[in-house]
């Protein structure tokens, strides 16, 4: 069983953060999602600096051309080293934060993208916000511009891209379970895991 480590990238509404928890359980490894992230900074002196890029929070677009028009985007800098800090100390799941952008040249990370339909994903927020189908919709689409934003304005990159991921699956059509299981099967055949 060789090292390794899993980011997770989402849809909202896909069900991406439970996927990750299941794995997490089945694995015996930590998730670090926003909560995880921001306990660890808590009292450190550049947590105002993290907080903003772990919370995901959106990014103003006069912000994003100001940085872009100073050439090279230094606004991940930090964050980006906390996690690669904190990621790299042993297996682990990252559930978003640019994940699959900040390991993209590391052998050991494995890159995955949950994603599903929109009525899946509207199901998904009328259950766990407790909110119509309509607000539900809204929420998708202002959630996933967001994240769109936030991933450009760090990465430079479009957020959801294919090539990004090793894996991509339809947790709508699977499942958060067996999406888990589904990806519990991978890793076992690119040798990070054992059949156990």
């Amino acid at each position: 069983m060789k090292d390794f480590m899993i980011t997770i990238g989402r849809q909202y509404g896909s069900g991406g953060k439970e996927v990750g928890r299941i794995l997490a359980q089945k694995l015996g490894i930590p998730l670090y999602g926003k909560e995880e992230l921001m306990e660890m900074e808590k009292g450190r002196e550049d947590y105002e600096e993290v907080r903003v890029f772990y919370e995901e929070q959106p990014v103003n677009s006069l912000l994003y051309a100001i940085a872009m028009g100073q050439g090279e985007n230094r606004a991940g800098e930090v964050p980006f080293q906390k996690i690669r800090e904190i990621c790299s100390s042993r297996p682990c799941i990252l559930i978003g934060r640019c994940g699959s952008y900040i390991f993209r040249d590391d052998p050991s990370c494995v890159k995955i993208f949950i994603y599903a339909g929109m009525d899946k994903k509207i199901q998904w927020i009328e259950n766990q916000e407790k909110v119509s189908a309509h607000k539900a919709r809204k929420l998708i689409e202002k959630v996933e511009e967001e994240r769109a934003q936030f991933h450009k304005f760090y990465t430079g990159g479009n957020w959801g891209k294919v090539n990004d991921y090793d894996l991509c699956l339809d947790a709508g059509v699977t499942g958060t379970e067996k999406a888990a299981d589904i990806i519990l099967s991978y890793l076992e055949s690119r040798g990070f895991t054992e059949h156990g």
